[in-house]
């Protein structure tokens, strides 16, 4: 072949390959009018920096708009788009925060899907976020703190101790309202770390109303609580019926160790120490009983005791002891009347337990005159007891 024919050959290819480039490129120009057929596509600035918050049947939304100005419109689609909300937007800053309640949101994990609009309906690109709310049942796990005790001191200030409580239920505080000594009703927190809650000016003979406060994760807006509940408080009331309760226990009148007791019934028998007795000078003066030393003076139905007239409720009388030596039948005693019954009818009484136990509870239904105090046989060995003090309580 000759130069020229190879020149001539050499032309055709380029041509050819010049061609084929040119049918390409319309080619692909022609397939992408098809996708942008009557005009090119326009996208808003998607909501930036999305953070969804749990709440009660709701969420809260938060986010960025960014520099677009056109954006006019967000919606949020949630329930696999079966509901939605759309919210006007006004921007004053360039950058500026979307913050939103959406409300009526069903219980549990939700999958959102947020878009931005333009005034021409042009909108962004989808942003999915998920979000949870909380209902019916989580407010159906809950239940009100515990409590150990309630109780108002003599002094008048009221402690209660409270139980303890899962913390993986979301519970952090509890709420207390109180009616206060100006009779006005007062609010107080005290928190889920707390074993203990101290009010200083409860009115006495009230009670105290509480429930239990949680947060069902650390991103939750709303707080959860439990139904008011009702706590009676129990109270020292010792100075309000007994006389002469103790710590320490006064005479009748001045003598030497053993004398009689003031503003107590004691019955003769006690009386052994030469016609006084019921009171010793022991670690300052106690309430007492004793045998005696030589094993002749015989204690049967020893009776040392107070009567008075007690309101409907529940009541626990608890005795300090000094000392105790008593081998016979010895009880603390609450009974109907102006008297203790004898040791064979004890189980008639309101209440009552061994002298060791140191305390018991008994209940009233209607108001009811009661004769609280000490019921002892001592006729064996030389037995003796000195108590220190008692308390009378409601519960």
């Amino acid at each position: 072949m000759n130069k020229q024919s190879i020149y001539k050959n050499r032309l055709t290819l380029t041509v050819l390959a010049l061609a084929a480039v040119i049918f390409s490129a319309c080619t692909k120009s022609d397939e992408y009018k098809k996708f942008t057929q009557g005009g090119e596509i326009s996208y808003t600035g998607k909501l930036d920096s999305i953070n969804i918050k749990s709440g009660n049947n709701r969420v809260f939304i938060q986010g960025l708009f960014l520099a677009d100005p056109k954006v006019t419109i967000c919606k949020i689609f949630w329930n696999n788009k079966a509901d939605s909300v759309v919210i006007p937007v006004k921007k004053k800053y360039a950058t500026d925060t979307l913050k939103y309640f959406v409300e009526k949101v069903t219980e549990g994990v939700q999958n959102f899907v947020i878009y931005t609009y333009d005034a021409a309906g042009n909108k962004s690109i989808p942003v999915y976020k998920t979000g949870r709310s909380y209902g019916a049942r989580y407010q159906a796990s809950l239940f009100n703190r515990p409590i150990e005790s309630a109780f108002t001191d003599a002094s008048g200030a009221t402690k209660i101790t409270w139980l303890g409580m899962d913390r993986l239920t979301g519970v952090f505080a509890t709420e207390i309202e109180y009616t206060a000594l100006s009779n006005v009703v007062k609010k107080i927190r005290t928190k889920i770390d707390d074993n203990t809650t101290s009010i200083a000016d409860i009115k006495p003979g009230t009670g105290i109303r509480y429930r239990t406060l949680f947060l069902p994760d650390t991103i939750s807006i709303d707080t959860f609580s439990t139904e008011f509940q009702s706590q009676r408080v129990g109270a020292d009331i010792t100075a309000t019926y007994f006389k002469n309760s103790g710590n320490p226990f006064l005479a009748a009148a001045s003598g030497g160790r053993w004398r009689n007791i003031a503003d107590w019934t004691v019955t003769a028998n006690i009386k052994n120490h030469g016609g006084l007795g019921g009171w010793c000078s022991d670690s300052g003066g106690c309430l007492a009983m004793e045998m005696g030393w030589d094993g002749t003076a015989k204690i049967v139905n020893g009776k040392i005791y107070q009567s008075f007239t007690l309101p409907a409720g529940n009541y626990s009388f608890e005795i300090v002891m000094a000392k105790n030596e008593a081998l016979d039948p010895v009880y603390i005693v609450a009974a109907a009347g102006d008297t203790l019954p004898d040791v064979a009818d004890v189980a008639t009484s309101l209440g009552y337990t061994n002298f060791a136990n140191n305390k018991f509870q008994f209940s009233l239904a209607q108001p009811t005159k009661v004769s609280v105090g000490f019921l002892a046989s001592m006729t064996t060995g030389n037995q003796f007891w000195i108590v220190k003090s008692v308390t009378l309580k409601s519960l």
